[in-house]
Formats: C-alpha cells, structure tokens, sequence
C-alpha cells in the first residue's frame, strides 16, 4: 500500500492550481468542422477568444491556414474579417473574429486554425477546420452549360 503524505498532496493540489490559473487568460471556443465548398465560392471561419484583460489588454486573435506555413488570413483581397468585442464581469472579455475566404480556388483546401497571442507572449490555439475546394467554378459551370446548348442543333 502506498502512502501520500499531505505535503506531497498540498504540492499537488498547488501545481493543479496554478495550471488553471495560468490557462485562464485566454480560452478559444469553435466548432471543429469539415467544409466542403465550390470553387469561385467563399467559406467562413468563425472563432470566440474569452480572455483576461488585465493579464492580456493587447490581444492578437486570427486565423491561420497551417498547411501554408500557418500563413495569417489578412490580406483584403483574398479575406474578409470582422472583429466584434464584449466586456462583462469587469475584467474579462469576448472576441469573436469572423473571416469570410472569398473567391476560393484549390489553394485554399487545408487545415485553418485560430490562433491568440498575448503581449506576454501567452498563447492560444484551436483545434483544425478543414476546408475542401471541389469542382469548377460558378462562371466555368454556367460557360460549359451556353457552349453546350449553342452547339447542340
């Protein structure tokens, strides 16, 4: 039979304890998804970051497409994103970073994942939303069908 003495149950209760507390500055929430969508179509990548603001009052949340050297979805041209922001409870607060990817092409089939950093250099991520790119496009779709029934007597 094994005995725990109570220090060794007090320096465990403490680890555990500390763990939680230095887990608690930022938590991201998402729904693991698989999205399969046209070519020439958008898809939308939806996270909520719940942080501490007085741990965390500079924070960076965004996506990122991991099969593309975690490449950050920020360039206007390619990718739309709206940030909304809540306080309650004083301190603590809800982010919620919408990213619309327009146009999409086969390039953008892969792995996508939220990410947080703190200006502590504390940081957060999500599990992988996969996306698949199938098909032709809506215009290449539509040009098939006309020069068919133009050709057809």
């Amino acid at each position: 039979m094994t005995w725990i003495t109570v220090t060794t149950v007090l320096l465990l209760v403490t680890q555990c304890v500390s763990s939680a507390e230095e887990n608690d500055t930022i938590e991201l929430k998402y729904r693991q998804a698989t999205i399969t969508a046209a070519r020439g179509s958008s898809a939308i990548l939806s996270c909520v970051a719940k942080y501490d603001f007085d741990k965390c009052s500079l924070l960076h949340v965004v996506w990122q497409q991991v099969n593309n050297n975690n490449t950050e979805l920020i360039d206007p041209n390619k990718y739309l994103t709206t940030v909304n922001e809540t306080i309650y409870d004083g301190n603590r607060r809800v982010r919620q970073v919408v990213t619309e990817i327009l146009d999409l092409t086969p390039k953008d089939s892969g792995q996508f994942q939220c990410n947080a950093v703190c200006e502590n250099e504390e940081t957060a991520r999500g599990h992988f939303i996969y996306i698949t790119v199938t098909g032709l496009n809506m215009d290449d779709s539509l040009h098939s069908k006309l020069t068919k029934s133009s050709s057809s007597p």
